[in-house]
């Protein structure tokens, strides 16, 4: 499967990921694993949906801000790759970590919002383990972060 015209299939632009911050990369490749971290959902430059799940961020807003970390991650991803998805084998495990207030259980469903995206672009090899945790607050009020492990060929 060509996962670069899946993109274009549903209709999905991969924007400009941001420039490295400090002394962390985006991402690192080592052998064949490649390391995403710090995915914020970024667009035009913005973070989409500020704020704490089940605070500020209903749980609809939530999972669209899971998503949209999850196309920043693609986003890294190919810079990584060299300007292709095609290098990508299977994604391996997603990290969510959820800004939210005290009394917030719908993690896993905020952080589906970014696991549906892969399936939907990767098909089965999209399925992956993953961690959703809840924080009380993330970079630049952000309402989700992902760090993503991907398998490469």
């Amino acid at each position: 499967m060509n996962y670069d015209d899946k993109l274009e299939e549903l209709f999905i632009d991969l924007p400009e990921p941001p420039s490295e911050i400090g002394c962390a990369k985006g991402a690192v490749s080592v052998g064949k694993t490649l390391y995403v971290g710090g995915a914020l959902p970024l667009a035009e430059g913005r973070i989409q949906y500020p704020g704490r799940a089940g605070v500020e961020v209903k749980l609809d807003n939530a999972r669209m801000a899971a998503r949209a970390a999850g196309v920043m991650a693609l986003s890294i991803a190919r810079k990584e790759l060299g300007g292709s998805l095609n290098g990508i084998r299977r994604v391996v495990r997603v990290d969510g970590f959820v800004a939210s207030g005290a009394d917030f259980r719908d993690h896993a469903k905020v952080v589906d919002g970014a696991g549906e995206l892969f399936v939907q672009v990767f098909g089965v090899n999209g399925k992956h383990v993953r961690n959703a945790v809840g924080c009380s607050s993330l970079p630049a009020n952000a309402c989700v972060e992902l760090s993503v492990i991907f398998e490469v060929k």
